[in-house]
């Protein structure tokens, strides 16, 4: 059952074995009750992160292209980042990222998904949070280490885009898949 909290797992031990800014990673060692298998399971502990789905009056989305290191090429996103310690809450967060990234803002901000990136190696979670009538009001206030281009994204060029393969982030793709729910409840 999806959301379950029980566990058929009991923790040995537990310690951090490599630190960085972004993610630490942790080494567990379980047993498994069941069978009493014993087992060291390697994680990542990570800030939760949000993606945000900015609407334009226009019904167009705001979008970014940004260089990934891990895939070596310029990805087509929604803005986003990690949840920072300042921000007071996920909608706080993304409307920061959407800012900075962007130099957009909206209102009516609400959180329309969340998911586990990746629940066998992260212990994070994913918000999409989404914006009405945003608009420009200043210029992105990229970090040093940013590269990113905005464009305005219709909802016809939005469908070519995932269809065609050319959004590639999962995490984006989920978030979109979030909005498309949200707006057929409209």
């Amino acid at each position: 059952m999806a959301g379950t909290s029980k566990t058929n797992w009991k923790r040995i031990s537990k310690e951090s074995v490599f630190k960085t800014r972004i993610f630490d990673l942790h080494l567990e060692k379980s047993e498994c009750v069941r069978t009493g298998a014993v087992q060291d399971f390697y994680y990542i502990h990570c800030y939760d992160w949000v993606n945000v789905i900015a609407v334009t009056p226009e019904n167009s989305l705001v979008m970014i292209r940004q260089f990934r290191h891990g895939s070596g090429n310029l990805e087509i996103e929604v803005p986003g980042g990690g949840i920072d310690r300042q921000d007071v809450d996920p909608v706080a967060g993304g409307a920061r990222e959407l800012l900075e990234e962007t130099g957009y803002r909206g209102e009516n901000g609400r959180i329309i998904g969340k998911v586990c990136p990746n629940p066998a190696l992260q212990n994070n979670l994913c918000f999409t949070v989404m914006f009405d009538n945003c608009a420009k009001v200043s210029e992105p206030q990229l970090e040093d280490t940013e590269e990113i281009e905005t464009e305005l994204v219709s909802m016809p060029e939005l469908d070519k885009l995932v269809t065609g393969g050319h959004i590639r982030h999962g995490l984006v793709l989920n978030a979109i898949h979030f909005f498309e729910i949200e707006r057929r409840k409209n």
